[in-house]
This record gives structure tokens, sequence and C-alpha cells, in this order.
């Protein structure tokens, strides 16, 4: 017969650790789901992980169905337990950039509950950034058995990611993209590596336009950019600029529009981008990430710039990155297809289209 508990902590790692006390390194995770508590008008809430767990009565471990004195014994023991998990957590904190696992702290907990093959998949996964709950799923999806698995977890990673789409033109009916995003995420110089791939090596009428006119270097940037490749440039500051823009490109194949980057807690800045977009109207928003980010940052931006119609994700600065695994969170949270990854500074050449990457050597490293 089987037992079935349900554990709530402040992490996902505190719950597991709860589970293993009491009921061994036997017992199954079933289900793990985020929890919110708490909290004024959708504000200042608690996000808890609420984790079901489920053992054969055989496998329980001695002593789960202990005398009272014991259970006590037991439940100190736990507390002692959960206090060097928290305190193990702040000093990896404290850490910081050591590693990634390091940073996580309560990663090789998670692991204990996973043999072989998947053990291996879930520690490389975390170490490169990827979060512990889906990197858990998939390991224990692909098993204990390595003979095999390497092209299951190519697989199983290639449908995490979902169909990648980089832009597609057709000559003769105009496309406007948009690059949006955080602050010094590589916009600027994305967009003249697409701008150099589609007017040098496809032959296609390209413009820019761009609206960060708050930097001087990003403009002169552009303008060196635009005359190499013989390519004009439109600096627009109102949203009647922009107008007059898309009124002028409208005999173009592509139109790269660059946007100045946005704190996204910045109300105004944020609206002003927002009236932006109104007026150029892009097929494709693609909203851009440096992988070097904070994850948490990385989170925030992506919940405010989400309603501003993106519909493609663009990573920079995968050769900087020591945890790309944001790329698969980030993925994972907003369900918008890849489009492009750059690795290097060098224009056009450091662009990879998504559909194109080995996000298996990427999240794995290997």
């Amino acid at each position: 017969m089987m037992q079935v508990k349900k554990y709530v902590a402040r992490t996902f790692g505190e719950a597991l650790l709860q589970a293993k006390n009491e009921l061994g390194s036997e017992a199954m995770i079933v289900e793990s789901k985020r929890l919110y508590t708490g909290g004024f008008f959708g504000f200042f809430r608690q996000q808890l992980t609420e984790l079901t767990v489920a053992i054969d009565d055989e496998k329980i471990r001695p002593g789960y169905m202990a005398r009272p004195a014991e259970r006590a014994a037991e439940k100190a023991a736990d507390k002692t337990a959960a206090h060097l998990a928290n305190l193990e957590r702040e000093m990896a904190t404290l850490r910081g950039a050591i590693s990634r696992m390091a940073e996580r702290g309560m990663a090789p907990n998670a692991g204990l509950l996973l043999k072989g093959y998947g053990r291996q998949v879930f520690d490389e996964l975390v170490a490169r950034g990827v979060d512990e709950e889906p990197a858990l799923a998939l390991a224990q999806k692909l098993g204990t058995e390595a003979e095999g698995s390497d092209e299951a977890l190519r697989r199983e990673l290639s449908r995490l990611i979902g169909p990648c789409t980089p832009i597609t033109v057709q000559p003769g009916k105009r496309k406007v993209v948009a690059l949006i995003g955080p602050t010094g995420v590589g916009k600027t110089t994305t967009l003249a590596k697409l701008a150099a791939q589609f007017t040098l090596e496809r032959g296609l009428n390209v413009a820019l336009v761009t609206s960060d006119t708050f930097r001087i270097a990003a403009i002169e940037q552009l303008k060196t950019y635009a005359d190499i490749l013989g390519v004009p440039l439109y600096a627009v500051d109102t949203p009647s600029d922009a107008a007059r823009a898309m009124k002028e490109t409208a005999h173009c194949d592509l139109v790269l529009t660059d946007t100045g980057g946005r704190n996204h807690r910045d109300a105004q800045r944020m609206k002003e981008l927002q009236e932006l977009l109104a007026v150029l109207r892009p097929d494709e928003t693609h909203l851009v990430f440096s992988l070097t980010a904070n994850p948490k940052d990385a989170f925030e931006a992506l919940d405010a710039y989400l309603p501003m119609g993106v519909n493609r994700l663009t990573f920079t600065k995968l050769d900087e990155a020591s945890s790309p695994g944001l790329l698969l969170n980030l993925r994972l949270r907003c369900n918008q297809p890849v489009s492009y990854l750059t690795n290097g500074q060098s224009v056009p050449d450091d662009l990879l289209p998504a559909d194109r990457a080995d996000f298996t050597k990427i999240l794995m490293g290997a």
C-alpha cells in the first residue's frame, strides 16, 4: 500500500529535505508546484513550494511510525537540518559567482532521489543554471540507464525548447522587426548583425530605425554600420517620427528597429516604449536577454515586457555565460519561441539562428 504525503516549504530543496528526513531516500516525487500566501492586493506575496511524495509502506524508513518521544527527537533533528540547509543557502548566495550550483545551495539534496544517468543529467543541468524542478523532471524521465539515453536527452531538450523561429522575409513584402529589452543586453550589436546578414548574404532591401536617442554612441554605432552596408538609418524620438519612418520604408523588404534599453521598473519609460511600438506595429517583437543576467532580474523583466506583444526570444552573450540554463528557464516561463543566439562581438559572424543551435551542448556542456 502506498503512503502519500505533502510537504510545504519556502524552497523546493527544503521541502525535499523534509520528505527525505521523514520517509527516506526510497520516496518518489509525484508532483511539485508553487503556492502563494499572504500579501495585500496581490503584492508582497510569499512564494512556497508544495511537494507531493509517495512511498510503499514496506519502504518507509524505520522510525517513521515511532513513539511520540522518538518523533519529538526526530522533529528536533529536522529543525536542525533545516537550519543548516538555510545557512548553507545563505553562504552560497554570498559566494555568488563561485558556481551556479553553490549559488542554488539545495541542488545536491534534490539529486539524492536520483541514480545513474538521471543523476548525471540533473547535476549537469543545475550546474549550468537550469532550475531544479525542470532539471529533476527531465532526469526522472530519462531514468537510470545510460545506454541510448544520450539521444533521448537530445530529443527531450529539443522538445522543451520547442520549434525555433528565426526571421523569415518574403522579398517585396515588408516585414517590421523590433528588438526590445533591458539595458546593456546587446540589442544594437544584434541589430547590426541581422542587418549585415540580410543585406550581404541575402541581398534584401533593409532599413534601420533606432529610437535609442539617449545614447549618442548607439546612434553612431548604427550609423557606421548603415554606411558600410549602404542602408538608410532613421533616428526617431517621438511617435510622429516613427510614423514618418514607417511611411518612408514602405518599399523595403525588412525594417529592423532598435529600441533603447528600458528599466522595467520605470513606468514612464515603459509607457513610452509601448506608444512607440503602437506606431511601429512590428510583425515580430524580439525580447532580448543576456545569458549573463541575474535570473531574478531576468524573470522580472520578462513579466514586464511580455504584455508589449513579445513573440520571440533572442539571447546574447552565450560565449560569456557560465549559466546558460537561464535560456531554458525563460523559455519555459513564457512559451515564446527562440529566434537567435549571439556568441561574440563579431559582425555579422557571431549570430546563430536558433534552429541551428545545439541545445544539448549549450545546456549540458557536452
